[in-house]
């Protein structure tokens, strides 16, 4: 059972726009079947458009996702290479530690 209140078509609606504009028999067929296509066209322009948003969309996440794992890469090999750096400089003050105390035993004797 269809309601009272039903929105017309947009056959009819440019049935009508057609015949307010003074359209009759082939004509006003031509201009329905010309704005039909045309809003086709646009439906299929939002389409496409719609994709290549979400395809960029998902290419930004991926984007986002290696930059922050890369970011996580550079923050371990930092810490990483401030531990060795570390060591080192621990290994280094040592052994001139050594060297000093062997330099002073060398003085003794």
């Amino acid at each position: 059972m269809a309601s009272a209140t039903s929105l017309p078509t947009l056959a009819q609606v440019l049935k009508e726009r057609g015949e307010q504009m003074g359209l009759k028999g082939i004509e006003l067929r031509d201009f329905i079947k010309e704005q039909q296509e045309m809003e086709r066209e646009e439906r299929t322009k939002q389409c496409e458009y719609e994709k290549e948003q979400r395809e960029y969309e998902t290419k930004q996440r991926e984007y986002e996702k290696e930059n922050a794992k890369l970011a996580a890469e550079e923050q371990e090999n930092s810490v990483y290479l401030r531990e060795k750096s570390l060591n080192l400089s621990n290994r280094i003050r040592k052994s001139k530690q050594k060297n000093e105390k062997l330099k002073q035993i060398s003085l003794y004797f």
